[in-house]
């Protein structure tokens, strides 16, 4: 009887370790950075891609040839850490794709530069 308690206290402590020295569960709250809009424009294989940069950001043009979970996105040539000089200054980048080939863009934002 004596025994059952002692392994009982000592399940019992076990139990508080645990839950003291165990997981600890971190919320962290990531805010967007910023709301950008990419326009595409498309000419036969001639493709215009803008945008309005803010000073202090770094951008990347990625594009895939298909979409879905199997997409294999790809940094844009030419198209890597591309830096505003001033806010509210338009940022163009150009890309040539054979006229019937479908191509998917998408811009990533950040303000320390990718690296690839």
């Amino acid at each position: 009887m004596r025994r059952n308690l002692w392994v009982l206290r000592l399940l019992a402590l076990l139990v508080a370790l645990g839950a003291t020295w165990g997981c600890m569960t971190i919320r962290e709250e990531v805010q967007p950075l910023r709301e950008t809009t990419l326009t595409v424009a498309r000419s036969a294989g001639n493709v215009t891609l803008s945008w309005i940069g803010v000073k202090g950001m770094f951008y990347t043009v990625m594009y895939a040839d298909s979409m879905g979970g199997g997409a294999r996105w790809k940094i844009l040539p030419d198209a890597i850490n591309i830096s505003s000089m001033a806010s509210g200054e338009p940022i163009v980048v150009h890309d040539r794709v054979a006229p019937n080939q479908p191509r998917y863009y998408r811009l990533k934002q950040d303000r320390q530069p990718l690296r690839p």
